[in-house]
């Protein structure tokens, strides 16, 4: 080999590309290559699209969802429409009346042959001031309970409401508490077809159907047995009064403080196999109690659950007066 002639050799080449090579050194002297901004573009756009593909494909897997969901319920609705919704709207039409105050005192001839007290029913109690519309009527219904009137005044075997407890009706004892009605067909209402429609998600969604199982698994079917077995409607629509609000002291008047308090309360009594009205009255009663026992009770939501129970017990005497009165049969056992 001649001298000189390795110093004219040319440079070695690398082999590959040269942008990879470069790449590389940069990496090894501790320089990274930075993403153009074309790449973040793209990859945004890619992000997007996977999101619009998911919400897309999610969102008619939603619907679809609702959809069978509101299918099945319409399967219901024809099925047991034709019972619930004709007693559903004569009882509210029986409601509106009574708090407008319309018709005047009736008492029906037939009332004395007729065994109301041990026949299957229905009862409703609530404030006048609570009644304005269909829609008012149905919020006012759903807090109702039953109370020591109906204890007092029927004689179906009814123990908690002859003792007093509120809402003695959440068992099978009758009458039947209408707000009962209500919550048992709920998933046949306009309301919960439109919550089902705005469901937002399937975990809200899913409490909607858990709903309609519960509803066409046990309250729907028992709610149909007491529409059918039903023979009256009992209403009672409570006024209010200035002693009753000075009571509230400036707080909500509630139906707990209304039934301690001496005021004008109306009575509907309708026979649901007639549609008669058998009863129409507005009476005020209030009673008073002694202790008998060594030790009187001074818990004060002891006494005042019990003068609501001899208040209302004293307004179920004043109605069966009234009864006795006008048909000049014999009072019912227990209420001379």
């Amino acid at each position: 080999m001649k001298p000189g002639l390795l110093g004219n050799r040319p440079p070695e080449r690398t082999p590959g590309l040269p942008s990879v090579h470069k790449a590389r050194l940069d990496r090894n002297r501790g320089k990274f290559s930075r993403a153009t901004s074309g790449f973040w573009l793209s990859a945004a756009g890619g992000l997007a699209a996977v999101l619009i593909a998911y919400r897309f494909v999610s969102g008619r897997q939603l619907e679809g969802a609702k959809s069978e969901l509101l299918a099945k319920q319409r399967a219901v609705e024809s099925a047991v429409g034709s019972e619930w919704f004709p007693l559903r709207d004569r009882i509210e039409s029986y409601v509106l009346g009574a708090a407008e105050g319309a018709g005047g005192e009736v008492v029906d001839k037939d009332i004395a042959g007729w065994s109301f007290r041990t026949m299957p029913g229905l009862y409703l109690r609530l404030r006048q001031t609570d009644v304005k519309d269909i829609e008012s009527m149905r919020r006012a219904a759903s807090s109702s309970q039953k109370d020591g009137f109906v204890g007092c005044l029927l004689r179906e075997p009814n123990a908690p409401a002859a003792r007093g407890d509120a809402d003695a009706g959440a068992f099978a004892e009758q009458p039947w508490n209408w707000q009962r009605a209500y919550a048992a067909t709920r998933i046949l209402s306009e309301g919960w077809v439109s919550e089902v429609k705005a469901a937002p998600d399937p975990l809200r969604l899913k409490v909607f159907q858990e709903q309609y199982d519960r509803a066409v698994a046990t309250e729907i079917p028992l709610a149909i047995d007491v529409v059918r077995q039903a023979q009256f409607f009992l209403l009672v629509v409570d006024e209010d009064s200035d002693e009753l609000k000075a009571q509230a002291e400036g707080g909500a008047v509630s139906e707990a403080v209304l039934q301690r308090t001496p005021h004008f309360a109306r009575v509907r009594l309708y026979n649901l196999r007639s549609g008669k009205e058998m009863l129409s009255l507005r009476r005020s009663a209030e009673a008073s109690f002694v202790f008998a026992g060594e030790r009187d009770a001074t818990d004060p939501e002891t006494l005042d659950a019990m003068k609501r129970q001899v208040n209302n017990c004293a307004f179920a005497k004043e109605v069966e007066r009234a009864i006795s009165s006008a048909t000049g049969s014999p009072r019912a056992p227990g209420l001379r």
